[in-house]
C-alpha cells in the first residue's frame, strides 16, 4: 500500500496567515522588548472589530535598517485579506508601534479572523457573546479561551525552518526563556457598554479563560417599571380588599342558612388550583440530512478514510478529519480535500463516487408527504460541504425542505451555537417552536440547550438506564403513532 502525502496538505491549512505578516516581525526581535495587543471590540449585534497592534522598542527598532519598509510588503496591503493597515506611529514611551484592523460579522466569525493572528484555531478558541435584554436593562456577556503554550512555535513555519538549516529564525536562539519573557501578549475586550477590561499574559502561557460582563440600565425604563408595579399594587390591594368584604360577607351569610358549613369545606371549596405549563406550539421541524435523510449514519470523515482505504491509501483519519473539517467550514474546496488525502482522480469523478455510498432512509418521502399535508416548514442543519450536499438532494430528488442550513456556506459546524443562530435568523422561528431530529446526541445536546424541541433517531430504543435525555424514535412513523389514552 502507499502512504498518502498528507503532512504537506495540513502544514499548508496552518500557514494561511493573512495577518501573520504583521507579527511575523517579532521573530526577529525576540532578544528585545516587543508588545502585543488584540483587541476585540463589540456592537450591540454581536458584530465588531479585531484590532492587533505590535509596540516595539528603540532596541527592537535598531535590529533593521529600515522596519517600515518591511511590514508595507504586498501581501499586507493587499485588500483581499480584509484588513486595514494603518501607519507607523510612536507613543509617549518612545515605542513604534505598528497596527491593523479586520471587522467581523457574528461570533463564530470572529474565531475565523482570531485565527490568521497566530495561524492557528486553538490561540483564540470558544468564545461566545451574549446579549439578554429585558425591559429596563441589557447584560452583555463575552467569553473564551487564549493559549499561547505553544510559545516561540507560534511564529515559525515548518518549510520555512527547513530552508535555514533546521533554525526557524535562522540562527540559533541562546535565552529561550528570556526571549518569551520579551514578548507580552494583551488582550483587551471592549463590549457596547461600560469600560474595556484586558488581561496580560506572557508568550508560552498556558490556556486562560477570560470573561467580561457589562450592564446597560434605562433610567427612565426603571422608573416607569417602579411606578407601574406601584400602581399594580394599589389595584391588586383594593381588589383584594374588595374580594375579602365579599367573601366575609357570603360567608356570613351562608353560616346563617346553613349550619352544617365548616371551615375546612369552606377552604376545599375556595382552595388554589395548579397551574397549567404552557404548552409549545411547533413551527418548524430540523432534519440533519446526514443520517436521518440519508444512511449510512457514520460520520464523513470517516467514510473518506474508509473510500481512500479501498483505493489502496493508508492514511491517518485523524488527519483525514482535520480535512474534511477545514471543507465543511469553507476554507478549503473539495479539489484541495482530495489532493491533501492524496487521491489524485478527477475530482468530480471522486465526489460522484463518495456519495454514491448514500442512500434515502426508508420512511422519508411519507414523513415529507404528510409534513406538506400538515402545512408544517422542514429545514435541515448540516456540517457538509455545499456542493455535496445539492449534488445529494438533487441526485435523490429530496422536495419539501424550505430552508438548507449548510456549514460551508455559514462558517461554522454542528454542534456550535453560530450554526444554530443561523437557523433561527433564516427561518425566524424562535428555539422553542422547533424540533431537531438528529442521530448525534451532541448536535442535540446543544439544541436543548438553546431551548429547541428534541429526537434521536436509533436503531432500537435505549436500554432501561440508558436515557440519552431525548425523545427517541426508531423510524419515520413513530412521528404519526397515536399515544394511547390514559
Amino acid at each position: 500500500m502507499r502512504r498518502a502525502s498528507l503532512p504537506s496538505m495540513v502544514s499548508r491549512l496552518k500557514r494561511l496567515r493573512t495577518a501573520a505578516p504583521l507579527l511575523a516581525l517579532v521573530l526577529a526581535l525576540t532578544a528585545c522588548q516587543v508588545d502585543i495587543e488584540v483587541g476585540i471590540g463589540f456592537n450591540e449585534d454581536g458584530s465588531g472589530v479585531v484590532t492587533v497592534d505590535v509596540a516595539l522598542d528603540q532596541e527592537a527598532m535598531a535590529q533593521t535598517d529600515d522596519i517600515t519598509s518591511l511590514l508595507l510588503t504586498e501581501d499586507i496591503e493587499n485588500p483581499a485579506s480584509g484588513w486595514s493597515y494603518n501607519d507607523p506611529r510612536i507613543d509617549d514611551d518612545g515605542r513604534t508601534s505598528f497596527s491593523a484592523s479586520k471587522p467581523f460579522g457574528s461570533i463564530h466569525q470572529l474565531e475565523s479572523v482570531l485565527a490568521e493572528i497566530f495561524g492557528s484555531e486553538e490561540v483564540f478558541r470558544d468564545f461566545t457573546f451574549e446579549r439578554d435584554t429585558s425591559f429596563a436593562q441589557t447584560d452583555y456577556r463575552v467569553t473564551g479561551v487564549v493559549d499561547l503554550s505553544d510559545g516561540l512555535d507560534l511564529f515559525t513555519d515548518p518549510e520555512l525552518t527547513d530552508r535555514l538549516g533546521g533554525e526557524p529564525f535562522g540562527e540559533p536562539i541562546p535565552d529561550v526563556a528570556a526571549a518569551l519573557a520579551g514578548v507580552t501578549v494583551r488582550v483587551v475586550l471592549d463590549l457596547p457598554v461600560g469600560a474595556e477590561e484586558q488581561v496580560e499574559l506572557q508568550l508560552g502561557q498556558g490556556a486562560e479563560r477570560i470573561e467580561m460582563t457589562a450592564q446597560e440600565e434605562s433610567v427612565t425604563a426603571v422608573t416607569l417599571r417602579w411606578v407601574a408595579w406601584a400602581a399594580f399594587a394599589l389595584v391588586g390591594l383594593s381588589v383584594l380588599i374588595a374580594v375579602a368584604g365579599y367573601l366575609l360577607e357570603r360567608r356570613a351569610r351562608d353560616r346563617s342558612t346553613d349550619p352544617t358549613l365548616t371551615q375546612e369545606s369552606m377552604i376545599r371549596a375556595t382552595g388554589p388550583t395548579a397551574a397549567q405549563p404552557p404548552q409549545r406550539r411547533l413551527r418548524l421541524v430540523v432534519l440533519n440530512p446526514l443520517g436521518v435523510l440519508f444512511e449510512p449514519i457514520e460520520e464523513p470523515a470517516r467514510l473518506l478514510a474508509s473510500f481512500a482505504a479501498e483505493r489502496g491509501l493508508e492514511v491517518d483519519e485523524g488527519d483525514v478529519e482535520q480535512l474534511h473539517h477545514q471543507a465543511a467550514l469553507g476554507r478549503i474546496s473539495p479539489v484541495e480535500l482530495w489532493t491533501g488525502i492524496g487521491l489524485d482522480d478527477d475530482p468530480d469523478e471522486l465526489t460522484e463516487q463518495f456519495l454514491d455510498q448514500y442512500t434515502v432512509r426508508s420512511g422519508v418521502r411519507d414523513f415529507m408527504a404528510e409534513m406538506g399535508r400538515r402545512d408544517l416548514p422542514v429545514a435541515c442543519l448540516t456540517n457538509d460541504i455545499a456542493s455535496w450536499s445539492t449534488e445529494l438532494r438533487e441526485r435523490h430528488d429530496i422536495t419539501g425542505i424550505d430552508t438548507w442550513i449548510v456549514s460551508s456556506e455559514v462558517g461554522v459546524c454542528l454542534p456550535a451555537p453560530g450554526i444554530y443562530e443561523a437557523l433561527r435568523r433564516t427561518t425566524s422561528v424562535p428555539y422553542e417552536n422547533a424540533l431537531l431530529v438528529d442521530v448525534r446526541v451532541e448536535s442535540l445536546d446543544a439544541a436543548q440547550a438553546l431551548g429547541m424541541s428534541t429526537a434521536l433517531l436509533a436503531d432500537a430504543r435505549p436500554k432501561e438506564g440508558e436515557a440519552p435525555g431525548h425523545a427517541v424514535v426508531t423510524g419515520f412513523s413513530d412521528f404519526f403513532r397515536r399515544r394511547p389514552r390514559s
